[in-house]
This record gives C-alpha cells, structure tokens and sequence, in this order.
C-alpha cells in the first residue's frame, strides 16, 4: 500500500509540473509489484479462489487499457499508472475490495474527472462576466455553445505557451467559425497549432493532467473501498 502510494505520488507530481513522467518508475512498480505477488504466491500461499478472481477482473481489465491506449481515450502515462498498480496491488489489504484496487481507482478518478468540465464552464463564464466576447464570430446554436464551454476553454494566443499540449477547438473563421468539439474526444500530445487570425480569443482543449486524479482515486479506494461493493451495500 505505501509502496503504491509512494510511487502514485511521484508520478503525480512529475505529470502536473512537466506533464511527463519517468519510464524508470513504471519498470521499478511493475518489477517490485510481480516479485512481491511471486512472494505471496509462494510463501503466503493465499486461497485459489482470490488468485482466480484476481486473474478473471485483472486481465480484461488490463485488456481495455491497452485497446484504451491504442484509441488514444487515455494517455499512456495513465494506462501505465493503472497497470502498476494492477501489478503492485492485487487486492486491498483490508477486503474492502470486490474487484482489483486498480479497477476501483479508475472508477474513484473518472468520477473527480468531471469536476474538468465544471471548471472549464466556471473559466468561460468568469471571462464572459469580464466582457470578453468568448463566442464573438461563432456560428452556433446556444446548447453548442454550452457543450462547448464543457469541453474546451477560450484563451488569448499569446498565453497559448502555458499549456504543455493542447488541441484546437475551433475551425474557419469569422463570422462562421465553428467548435471542433471531437478534439475533446481524444488526449492531447502535441501543442497543436493556433489558428491565424486577428482576433484575440482562441478556444482550445487542453490536455489535463490525469495522475493526479488516478491519486486521488487510489487514496479513495484504500479509504472507502469498491464503489460498486459500496453501492450495493446502500441498496440493501
């Protein structure tokens, strides 16, 4: 458990401060994770039918976040942080667990992702209360708009440079510009390029570092355990 936590944290913080992350560490959880699972198989002997649950969630689990990865829904950082931890912690030390740690800190961290989308409303709508014309040129309906105030924010291009990867949210020009919302759809890698124009507000959707939220969602599982497990406890 502190192990895991130790090397999450380290991660995190690598991905909030340089948005990328030493392929060392992944290589010193994995190994450390499969010799101390190698240790427990052998001298702690634990019941076949823990080994075969671990086994049955682990690998498709494993599976989706490769096909994940290769459909670039996640970044591969990501990917890489929850096979770890799939590796490093097959179950939670105190049976709080139905599925394996590293499903339930998916489940915990895609939950405190949507806090991105309130946070990008709460960025466009303070620029819009300051008087800037955010949608100024766009040719779209009032609930384009709003999804689009969800998944992307309006900068001005010289602060474009703040953001380590971003992909562009808008294409043509005025006055029939219109939302590219399908950059919303994948993660960013590169700092793509802005569009030219005069006009001082470019909208972009910026890669947010998700480390820090698959974190959060470990401290989560360790402290409340399985969603799911949690949520049929409250049914009953």
């Amino acid at each position: 458990m502190l192990l895991s936590l130790l090397i999450l944290s380290i991660v995190a913080i690598q991905d909030m401060r340089d948005r990328q992350v030493d392929d060392y560490l992944w290589m010193v959880g994995i190994s450390l994770g499969g010799a101390l699972d190698a240790y427990a198989l052998v001298v702690e002997r634990p019941p076949l039918t823990l080994l075969v649950r671990y086994l049955r969630f682990s690998i498709p689990f494993i599976i989706v976040l490769l096909a994940s990865w290769g459909l670039k829904l996640m970044g591969g950082a990501d990917i890489l942080a929850l096979i770890t931890l799939t590796v490093l912690q097959p179950y939670h030390p105190l049976g709080k667990c139905m599925f394996p740690p590293a499903f339930c800190t998916m489940l915990y961290s895609n939950m405190l992702i949507l806090l991105v989308p309130i946070s990008f409303l709460a960025w466009n709508m303070a620029l819009l209360f300051r008087g800037e014309k955010i949608f100024y040129g766009f040719e779209e309906s009032i609930p384009r708009k709003l999804l689009a105030s969800l998944l992307a924010i309006a900068i001005r291009a010289e602060e474009a440079h703040k953001f380590k990867f971003f992909s562009v949210a808008q294409q043509g020009s005025s006055p029939k510009k219109r939302f590219k919302l399908i950059s919303a759809l994948s993660i960013p890698e590169t700092k793509e390029e802005l569009p030219k124009t005069e006009e001082p507000l470019v909208w972009i959707c910026p890669s947010i570092p998700m480390l820090p939220f698959i974190l959060a969602g470990y401290v989560i599982t360790m402290w409340i355990g399985d969603p799911i497990l949690l949520l049929i406890r409250m049914i009953r």
